[in-house]
């Protein structure tokens, strides 16, 4: 019997290892669902989508963000490649193989194109996260993007539901998410902005330390003195969405009016609202979590 015979009728191959090995690394890396690598300081968007779609809503919306974000930032990525080569270390000019190989790497990455958003898996079912490039500014996006879509009636996701700008994110402790919002809603309280009204709205999924009614009275105490309550018809609203360890935070304007920034629910008519539930809400509940949605101040 050949060596490489010897080797195949053993209970398991060393070739047969090698692809179980390899199947392996490549199903985790596919799909990482022990993976959670979202931390506080990140910027970008909270997304809801439909229930096992979570890597083709975040395709889509990515698809979507950047489409928006070259029209709102018209040349972002000759910045973000022009910030790159300033930063970025000289390429060796010497004669040997290594030094080669370097200019090689640093011609690829001189050509490959920036990278505006990144998708990041949150281990919940219907919820991804999305970070943006620190150049980006995710309310004003959010904002573009929703009153365009309103306005052009055009249908450009399939399975993403609300997409929320995530200006400020934190940890999921009371007192970060009290600080966190003083930090987002700072704008609303300055001298030239316009006394105007506003909402808290706030959903908590798999948290059971934070409670709606510590959050909403901490997170709207700094805005009582210059803005009125509006439960209806708020023109800004403060939006925390807690999932897990992390809170994100953002301020929209026009949030029942944009449908609660949900893509799906933003062409329905206004008389099909009241007959049939949002989709975005069906999704959620659908995943089984523990949340806690409300509007109010």
């Amino acid at each position: 019997m050949g060596k490489r015979a010897a080797e195949k009728s053993g209970p398991m191959s060393t070739q047969q290892k090698r692809a179980k090995r390899f199947q392996q690394v490549r199903e985790r890396f596919k799909n990482p669902q022990n993976s959670f690598d979202i931390s506080p300081g990140m910027r970008g968007f909270f997304v809801t989508c439909t229930r096992g779609r979570e890597q083709k809503s975040a395709s889509e919306t990515i698809d979507l963000l950047e489409q928006y974000a070259t029209r709102l930032y018209p040349g972002i990525e000759e910045d973000i490649e022009n910030e790159g080569e300033t930063s970025a270390e000289p390429a060796p000019t010497g004669g040997d193989i290594e030094d080669e190989i370097a200019r090689e790497i640093a011609n690829i990455k001189s050509k490959s194109r920036p990278t505006l958003f990144r998708y990041y898996f949150t281990t919940i079912e219907c919820v991804v996260f999305i970070k943006c490039h620190r150049m980006i500014d995710p309310e004003k996006l959010a904002h573009f993007v929703f009153e365009d879509l309103a306005k052009t009636k055009q249908r450009k996701t399939r399975y993403t539901c609300r997409l929320i700008p995530a200006k400020v994110t934190t940890s999921s402790k009371i007192d970060a998410i009290v600080k966190g919002a003083a930090e987002a809603t700072h704008r609303l309280l300055a001298d030239d902005v316009e006394p105007a009204t506003f909402a808290v709205a706030i959903n908590i999924r798999y948290c059971e330390d934070i409670k709606r009614d510590d959050v909403i009275p901490a997170v709207a105490a700094p805005l009582n003195a210059r803005h009125k309550v509006d439960l209806k018809n708020a023109k800004y609203t403060i939006v925390v969405e807690v999932f897990k360890s992390i809170c994100a935070i953002g301020i929209v304007e026009n949030y029942n009016t944009l449908r609660r920034f949900n893509l799906m629910t933003l062409f329905d008519e206004p008389e099909a609202k009241a007959s049939k539930p949002a989709p975005a809400l069906e999704a959620e509940s659908a995943s089984g979590d523990s949340w806690v949605n409300d509007v109010t101040a």
